[in-house]
C-alpha cells in the first residue's frame, strides 16, 4: 500500500489525497465517516481531501447521504497518462528556452548597434548605474540627462556630466582604457570604441558581481580623484 501511495503521489496528490482515493478505489461507494475509517484520514480533514479529488476529476459524489467514488482504475489511468504527456511536451518546448537564456547571458555587439544598445540600456535604468571610463562617449553622455537611475561616472570626461540625477563624478588621475556601465546590479556592458564600437553585454549573475567587485575596488583606489560639483 505505501508504494501505491508513493506511486500516486508523484503525480501531484497529496498524501492524504492518495490515501482516500485508495480507499475509494478498494472499497467502492463510501461515505465521509467511511472515508475516513478506511483510509486514515483524519475526519476533519476527509470532506477538504475530497473536494480536492474531485477538483482534479479522480473522484465523484452523489446521493443522499452522500457518497463517494473514484473513477474506474482505466478511466485513471488514462487521465494520468494524459498528466504525464502534458508535462513532458511542457518540459520539451521550454527547458531549450531555459538553456538559450542561459548561454545568450553574455551577448556581443558590432558598430552602430552596439552603442545604441549601451544607450537604450541606460534611458531604461531605474536604479544606479555606475560608469567607468577613459572617456564617455557623447552619446553615452547625452543618454544619461535622459535616465532617472542615480548616477555615479569614473571617467577623465566626467566634468560633462550634468544630468539632474548624479550621484558622484570623478576624474582617473592616470590613463584607463575603454570602459564599463554597471545597470541596476544587473547588467554589465564592456564598450570599446577604437575605429569600430564593440559592446560586450552581461546580465548573468556571476559576470555582474565580478564586475561590480571590479568597479568598487576602482572608485576606492588612489587612481581616481572626485570631482566638484
Amino acid at each position: 500500500m505505501r508504494k501505491l501511495v508513493e506511486a500516486l503521489k508523484s503525480f501531484g496528490l497529496s498524501e492524504y489525497e492518495a490515501k482516500v482515493l485508495l480507499a475509494l478505489i478498494a472499497k467502492g461507494e463510501l461515505t465521509a465517516k467511511e472515508v475516513a475509517e478506511y483510509s486514515g484520514v483524519p475526519r476533519t480533514s476527509v470532506y477538504d481531501v475530497i473536494k480536492s479529488l474531485m477538483d482534479k476529476g479522480l473522484v465523484e459524489a452523489y446521493g443522499k447521504p452522500m457518497k463517494f467514488k473514484a473513477l474506474n482504475s482505466e478511466d485513471l489511468m488514462r487521465l494520468f497518462s494524459k498528466k504525464v504527456e502534458e508535462n513532458l511536451r511542457f518540459l520539451r518546448e521550454e527547458l531549450p528556452v531555459i538553456e538559450r537564456e542561459r548561454t545568450e547571458e553574455v551577448k556581443v555587439y558590432r558598430g552602430e548597434i552596439a552603442m545604441d544598445k549601451i544607450t537604450e540600456l541606460i534611458k531604461n535604468a531605474e536604479g544606479e548605474i555606475v560608469i567607468i571610463a577613459s572617456h564617455v562617449p557623447k552619446e553615452i553622455v547625452d543618454a544619461l540627462m535622459m535616465t532617472k537611475a542615480k548616477i555615479t561616472v569614473c571617467a577623465t570626461n566626467a566634468d560633462e556630466i550634468n544630468a539632474d540625477s548624479v550621484y558622484s563624478l570623478r576624474k582617473f588621475k592616470t590613463e584607463f582604457k575603454h570602459g564599463m556601465v554597471l545597470i541596476d546590479d544587473q547588467i554589465v556592458a564592456i564598450f570599446f570604441k577604437d575605429g569600430t564600437s564593440l559592446a560586450v553585454i552581461g546580465s548573468g549573475e556571476d559576470y555582474v558581481l565580478l564586475y561590480k567587485m571590479l568597479a568598487e575596488s576602482i572608485l576606492s583606489s588612489d587612481l581616481v580623484e572626485r570631482v566638484k560639483r
